[in-house]
């Protein structure tokens, strides 16, 4: 399709280009044909009504829904990223539900607790694809990002996981 205006655009500018008459009304037709795109473009972007990416709940399907009884982490580590602000977090999951995992959320929080007293110093949610079939588990790896450690530096870093938006896969 793009190559029809490629097309299109070469004819108009030889043309133009060739007879004197012709450019004198190119410029107010171009302008106007931008113009009505540049609105149908508009129109369709505030009016496309898409379905959300990923796989729909049909009514009656047999997926079984997965709750954070389901899955159990285990092994998470969290290590320094490049940055200040950033930490490589690994571990692994465990599915106990009925149904195969598609994804999950994983939410992080980082505390600072240095001589027992905890402060919360950030928090970041990452969106994990990670399929894992019933009975099985599988390692992850993601990064976390806790913008401002740069200005108010954590010393002594703890960290709490949990899982929240498990979203079973269709068989």
């Amino acid at each position: 399709m793009i190559w029809a205006f490629a097309v299109a655009a070469a004819a108009i500018l030889y043309l133009a280009l060739r007879f004197r008459r012709f450019q004198s009304w190119v410029e107010p037709v171009l302008t106007i044909v931008v113009a009505i795109g540049l609105a149908g473009a508009l129109l369709v972007w505030f009016v496309d009504e898409r379905a959300p990416s990923g796989d729909a709940a049909t009514p009656g399907s047999t997926a079984a829904a997965l709750t954070a009884d389901d899955v159990s982490l285990s092994e998470m580590q969290a290590n320094v990223g490049q940055t200040k602000t950033s930490y490589r977090v690994t571990g692994r999951l465990t599915n106990k539900g009925a149904a195969p995992l598609q994804s999950f959320r994983l939410d992080m929080v980082l505390s600072d607790c240095p001589n027992g007293t905890c402060r919360e110093a950030g928090r970041d949610s990452a969106l994990i694809v990670l399929r894992v079939l019933p009975g099985e588990s599988q390692t992850f790896s993601t990064f976390a990002v806790f913008p401002g450690l740069d200005l108010t530096p954590v010393t002594t870093p703890e960290f709490d996981f949990g899982v929240r938006d498990m979203r079973a896969a269709t068989r």
